[in-house]
């Protein structure tokens, strides 16, 4: 009896686990074609995880390298930053490139060599940082939105999952370095 017990409770936790797994969903930002809708939901979700995991950090936070060759949670938000701003160059022109300042494109084209980013900025909010990244994908959300799904399938798509697959590694660094934080 007791084996049936215990095979039956192991049944319906995988059940369970199971189901739970299934009831996830994609779904996509209205206001969009489908395709680049279920994007753009991927793409919101993950900054919304970048921002919440960075939600706090105070200027020694930010700027917190391992060693002299690790990445600081700074210079890796400007990073994703900048890929996102190249993507949007090569997606959707220069023009769309030259609407940021001066300042703000040089920022950004250096941005692009991580090493390079963690060299000149230091003692900055995470609101600096995390103010550009909007300013960003702001502007990727005004763009997608005069899109639609056959501009996206001829070779956008697989672009922007680069984008996104790459947010997601970098992600995974800002989740390690918040975790390794000195007490």
């Amino acid at each position: 009896m007791k084996i049936l017990f215990k095979s039956l409770l192991v049944c319906v936790i995988i059940l369970l686990s199971t189901n739970s797994l299934c009831a996830q969903e994609i779904n996509r930002e209205k206001g969009y074609d489908t395709q680049i809708g279920v994007m753009v939901y991927m793409l919101e979700y993950l900054k919304d995880d970048i921002v919440s995991s960075t939600r706090g950090l105070n200027a020694f936070e930010t700027d917190f390298q391992f060693d002299e060759k690790a990445n600081s949670i700074g210079a890796i938000i400007l990073h994703i930053t900048a890929v996102e701003a190249a993507y949007q160059k090569y997606s959707f022109g220069e023009e769309m490139f030259n609407a940021y300042e001066i300042e703000e494109k040089e920022l950004l084209e250096i941005s692009l060599d991580l090493d390079k980013t963690k060299e000149i900025l230091k003692d900055k909010p995470i609101k600096y940082y995390l103010d550009m990244y909007k300013k960003v994908r702001k502007n990727t959300l005004k763009e997608f939105k005069e899109r639609n799904d056959d501009w996206w399938t001829k070779k956008n798509h697989w672009s922007w999952f680069h984008v996104m697959e790459h947010q997601a590694h970098h992600l995974g660094q800002i989740r390690l370095i918040t975790a390794r934080f000195p007490k």
